[in-house]
Parts: structure tokens; C-alpha cells; sequence
């Protein structure tokens, strides 16, 4: 797997990301947030289906901004870092 360095992705980047490469269903892109009192710096998504047909997690620190993709089965898919943070609003 190679790593993949971009500036930055949306959400619905990564939706459609999910949906060619593991679905090919238009579904909807389901987003946990981090957990802030437990010390969790991640956001989790996963594509609707029963059950999920893809998954992502978003970690992020200071300085270091990365995306992780995997199918249903648990295989990474993609794997980016990102120059930007991922605006969740």
C-alpha cells in the first residue's frame, strides 16, 4: 500500500471514496466523533449497511493529519496524510 500525501479532503470526498471502491451503492457516510474525555484524537466513519460496508478513521495530532480507509472486510484500502485538518462543520 502506498501512502498518498494530499493538502486536503472533504467528506464528501471520502463518501465517494468508499462508495467506488466498496460498495457502489450511493449510501450515506455515518461520522462518530472523538471522545475528548477519555484522551481519544480520532473521528471513526463508516458507510450505512448492515453491516457497514466500509470504514475510515481520522487521526490527527500537532502535526500530523492522517486518513485511514478500509473495506468491510478490514483490509486498508487507502491510507492518506493530510496537510490540513478535515473540517467537520
Amino acid at each position: 500500500m502506498i501512502s498518498r500525501y494530499i493538502k486536503e479532503i472533504t467528506l464528501e470526498e471520502i463518501r465517494r471514496i468508499l462508495i467506488r471502491k466498496c460498495s457502489l451503492i450511493d449510501r450515506e457516510l455515518i461520522v462518530w466523533g472523538p471522545q475528548k474525555d477519555k484522551g481519544a484524537d480520532c473521528y471513526f466513519f463508516a458507510l450505512a449497511g448492515t453491516p457497514p460496508k466500509a470504514y475510515g478513521i481520522y487521526t490527527f495530532c500537532a502535526e500530523q493529519h492522517s486518513l485511514y480507509l478500509y473495506n468491510g472486510r478490514g483490509k486498508l484500502i487507502k491510507n492518506y496524510y493530510l496537510e490540513k485538518e478535515i473540517k467537520f462543520d
